[in-house]
């Protein structure tokens, strides 16, 4: 299955949108060098997927897209951090990111720790500013606040890092719901939250984030071990490496797959019930099975 023009149309519409506002953004202007490395890993391309998902979930429950435009550009600040200190030498010691030289390649470690902190910071300036009731947006800080910290995205990558020597799978579903899972989650939330859903709705729409977020991750195995150097834009079968557990390793390559097709199913499935037209997101999460970078 490829991906279907109107997908393609809708990634690069939100793409552009979210890039534009980054880029627009008063932290970033003028010359100032530490703004600039910031503006080197924001721009150095990727599928912007998680904007997407806050675009699509206040566009599929009917908000104002304008509403959730910072929401978007905190999730992909605070993911851009996530990578820069990811690629460390001190934690996964990356050469690249995206197929070009990762930031501390280009700066140095001290200037790359400082750049994504900023972005961490920046991001939640970011969120506070948007035009908002304060208490719809101070819900919106604290679930942000909640995906980012100890207990999901910093938790995980502390678990990432200090992982066993045999990393069951217990503990590496654990440490995937929050280093991944939870920003793909707060995506949905946030975007959700823009639009005004209610607290039922929004619990609903939190499960099912989760679970896309696996589903994200489970791709990502699989195209550890099928995918290339290029076409993923960093180095693959680091995992196995390490002696991690993930499903390809249980499965086999087809039946992680086969896993992946029945998991984007089910997600779809329930995205259908949902309150709302999802169709957008519903076609991201049946291609991720078939993606290749």
């Amino acid at each position: 299955m490829s991906m279907s023009r109107r997908l393609k149309s809708a990634l690069s519409e939100s793409s552009f949108r979210v890039e534009k506002a980054l880029n627009e953004l008063s932290l970033f202007s003028g010359e100032n060098r530490q703004a600039q490395y910031c503006l080197y890993s924001l721009n150095a391309g990727g599928k912007r997927l998680r904007p997407f998902f806050v675009l699509q979930s206040c566009a599929a429950l009917g908000g104002t897209p304008e509403d959730a435009i910072p929401a978007a550009c905190s999730v992909e600040m605070i993911h851009t951090y996530s990578l820069i200190h990811d690629d460390l030498p001190g934690m996964d010691d990356d050469d690249t990111r995206r197929g070009k030289p990762t930031l501390h390649k280009v700066c140095g470690v001290e200037n790359a720790v400082f750049a994504g902190d900023r972005l961490l910071i920046e991001s939640f300036a970011t969120l506070a500013g948007t035009s908002l009731p304060e208490d719809q947006l101070k819900s919106m800080l604290l679930k942000l606040a909640s995906a980012s910290g100890s207990s999901f995205l910093v938790g995980g990558q502390f678990m990432d890092m200090y992982h066993p020597a045999s990393a069951d799978r217990k503990w590496t579903e654990r440490m995937i719901r929050g280093k991944t899972s939870a920003m793909i989650r707060v995506s949905m939330e946030l975007g959700s939250m823009a639009a005004g859903v209610s607290s039922s709705e929004l619990e609903r729409i939190s499960a099912i984030g989760n679970d896309t977020g696996w589903l994200f991750q489970l791709t990502d195995d699989i195209l550890d071990v099928t995918g290339t150097t290029e076409e993923m834009g960093k180095a693959v079968a680091k995992d196995a490496v390490k002696g991690k557990w993930n499903p390809v390793s249980e499965l086999g390559v087809n039946g992680a797959v086969r896993l992946a097709h029945e998991n984007a199913a089910a997600i779809s499935r329930r995205l259908d019930s949902l309150t709302g037209d999802w169709s957008m997101i519903k076609e991201l999460v049946e291609y991720l099975p078939e993606r290749r970078n």
